[in-house]
């Protein structure tokens, strides 16, 4: 299994592929917030999400609730590290 600090590193390569500002993955933490800090809206989650799902190859379809929850860098890690030890 993916252990935290891959999981955060592989997320943290995958938001500036979809965040409309310009972001350095040094700069992200677990607490920074999706769409205030990152100004992440509705459809960029979504590709961030379809990007999670190919990258730890899991599904968050049966998790809508949780992922609509998501605030920050770290819900978003927990979150699939949670996916991830179910998947074992």
């Amino acid at each position: 299994m993916e252990d935290h600090v891959n999981v955060f590193d592989a997320l943290a390569g995958l938001i500036p592929q979809i965040a409309a500002i310009e972001i350095a993955e040094a700069s992200l933490t677990r607490d920074t917030m999706l769409t205030g800090d990152l100004m992440l809206d509705s459809i960029s989650l979504l590709s961030l999400m379809a990007l999670t799902e190919e990258r730890f190859g899991i599904s968050f379809a049966e998790h809508t609730e949780e992922v609509a929850d998501l605030a920050t860098v770290g819900d978003a890690v927990d979150l699939v590290e949670t996916l991830l030890a179910v998947k074992v």
